[in-house]
């Protein structure tokens, strides 16, 4: 894997609603529950609402929550320093959803050209949702139970009931009083990307290490990209991907807060930035540039995840399978009320726990011929059959 020599730490950006095309655009914050950051003005998107992609909550003040054409650094703090420029009218994003939940994403994936020192480049970027998982462990952890649930055992005839098991819509639920520690997200986290090049032909399958023991990083700690740590390639060759990074490895190293392996900076529920580390990155993001020549004559198709993952998440399991979509739109001012044009019930509606057509989700080993057929989002549909889904080594 090769490696831009460009260095720097550039402050002063603020968080905002990233934007792609014509959608809205505003300032604000959001908090743990994962929602999308809301506040200030805002212009209608169109009709369609694909243009705008959501920036969750916690990208302190670097610049590393602007849109993906604000040209990151690898080696940078937060905003680009000029070295790597977009095309225009490149940028993409999708969102991704289980398919308990459609409304909120639990992730999104950017894309965008860049020319770098004369070569063009693929820029692509994935940011988890808070509520997943984040950047906070330690006496400091956000929402991930620990010190304030302990003592919050189970009491005499809280066992399970027929018919308990998770439904479309539950939310999240505490792993417990485990809590989060620094030690979870070294040497354990990874995120899988496969690109296709314009024939729609699978080109580059890999993993991106998110943080392990680096003697060469001042911290100590750092992304190992694709070639150690749990990143490695699938399909292709290493030599493709020319640079890959992490939030939690800017935080350590390029933004200077590479004491912070025991505690994260303390923050509230809305990730508010902490005085002493206002650029502190409080999501789990993957950057990873790939040279376009790797795609041949059918040049660069897409760049998409099938599942998120985290060791350990704030979810009950660790592996979501995940399916794309459209960005959901920002609300302007003159919107109607959430749920104004929500179909009632009995007319595409239907209560928590339905399938859109009325039917009944499928537990596991249920037959399906859908992901969408199986209630928990951790299966899949396999051969017919509702299974739980495996990461592949």
């Amino acid at each position: 894997m090769r490696s831009f020599s460009f260095t720097g730490c550039v402050g002063g950006g603020l968080l905002f609603l990233a934007v792609v095309g014509s959608a809205c655009s505003k300032s604000g914050t959001g908090d743990a529950s994962g929602g999308i950051v809301s506040g200030g003005e805002c212009a209608p998107s169109d009709e369609g609402g694909s243009a705008s992609a959501p920036t969750f909550p916690g990208s302190g003040l670097s610049g590393a929550g602007d849109p993906i054409t604000a040209a990151l650094d690898p080696l940078s703090c937060g905003k680009g320093n000029g070295r790597f420029v977009p095309v225009e009218e490149t940028a993409e994003t999708t969102c991704y959803y289980t398919d308990n939940d459609q409304t909120t994403p639990m992730a999104f994936v950017e894309r965008v050209v860049e020319i770098a020192e004369g070569e063009e480049l693929v820029h692509v970027r994935l940011t988890l949702n808070p509520a997943f998982v984040d950047n906070t462990y330690g006496e400091t952890a956000v929402g991930w139970g620990g010190g304030d649930q302990a003592g919050d055992g189970p009491k005499p005839g809280d066992g399970p009931k027929p018919g308990d098991g998770p439904k479309p819509g539950d939310g999240p639920k505490p792993k417990g009083p485990k809590g989060h520690t620094f030690k979870d997200l070294v040497g354990s986290d990874k995120a899988q990307f496969q690109l296709t090049d314009g024939t729609g032909e699978l080109v580059l399958d890999f993993y991106v290490d998110y943080l392990s023991a680096d003697e060469t990083k001042p911290s100590g700690y750092g992304s190992l990209g694709v070639v150690g740590g749990e990143g490695k390639m699938l399909l292709g060759d290493a030599s493709a991907i020319v640079a890959a990074t992490t939030s939690l490895d800017r935080d350590l190293n390029a933004c200077g807060y590479g004491a912070y392996t025991v505690d994260s900076p303390a923050t509230d529920e809305n990730y508010t930035p902490n005085p002493e580390t206002p650029d502190w990155d409080y999501r789990v993001v993957y950057d990873v540039w790939v040279s376009t020549s790797a795609f041949g004559a059918a040049g660069f198709g897409d760049a998409t995840i099938s599942y998120v993952h985290a060791s350990p998440s704030k979810y009950p399991s660790d592996t979501l399978t995940v399916t794309p979509g459209p960005c959901p739109p920002p609300p302007c001012d003159d919107d109607p009320p959430a749920g104004d044009d929500d179909p009632p019930a009995g007319s595409g509606g239907g209560d928590p726990g339905d399938e859109p057509d009325g039917g009944v989700c499928q537990e596991s080993g249920g037959a399906c011929t859908s992901d969408s057929d199986c209630c928990w989002a951790t299966d899949q549909c396999t051969n017919g059959v509702c299974q739980p889904f495996d990461i592949p080594r």
